[in-house]
């Protein structure tokens, strides 16, 4: 739920000691250093400290998710995003398009081939353009322009699957001209969410 730009590093005894020995040139990557500045309450350079504070927000986010409960958050975040993949996943299909792995999909992102004929690129400006919406395209040579990557996970929700869901509708009929059933996407999506409602009853 924040920008790239943290990496996490766990380091075992016997990586401490062979840090001792190594000879290779490190100047940032210094874990000597950082212990260092660490036994202080520091870090050994300045740190992205924007990230931090985006870190902590996202975590604040995610323990109000588990009612104060940083592990229960997390599950609750996980779940969440595998309903809304869920939803995603069928309202596509009853938009006729095709998933990139129907029999291995992702929680954290639902992958969808473009239109047969169309570049994926031109979907998604349709999406940027009219509704300020941020939906991926396909990466590298071979999948960009053929692909389009709706996100789930983080600040994501019922709302926003729903809204991303009809305003693919809209954008498909822009952009290819073909007759879209309205409102298909987004019924297929609501008794994914009912379904979803009825079994957490009989749990």
């Amino acid at each position: 739920m924040i920008p790239p730009g943290l990496a996490y590093c766990a380091l075992s005894q016997r990586a401490w000691k062979r840090m001792e020995s190594a000879r290779s040139p490190r100047f940032y990557f210094d874990f000597r250093k950082e212990r260092k500045a660490a036994a202080k309450g520091e870090s050994a350079y300045t740190p992205a400290t924007s990230l931090f504070a985006a870190l902590g927000a996202a975590l604040d986010f995610v323990r109000q998710m588990g009612a104060g409960d940083l592990t229960a958050g997390r599950d609750a975040l996980v779940k969440n995003a595998e309903l809304a993949s869920a939803m995603t996943r069928a309202g596509v299909q009853a938009l006729g398009l095709r998933l990139f792995a129907p029999a291995a999909p992702a929680s954290a992102l639902t992958v969808v081939h473009a239109p047969t004929g169309f570049d994926s690129g031109v979907l998604i400006k349709e999406f940027r353009d009219r509704f300020s919406a941020v939906v991926a395209n396909g990466q590298g040579d071979q999948m960009k322009g053929k692909l389009f990557r709706i996100a789930h996970i983080g600040y994501y929700d019922y709302i926003d699957t729903i809204g991303i869901l009809a305003a693919l509708e809209q954008v498909l009929a822009n952009v290819t001209g073909k007759p879209v059933e309205f409102g298909a996407a987004v019924r297929a999506a609501q008794e994914v969410y009912s379904g979803s409602l009825a079994n957490a009853v009989r749990a």
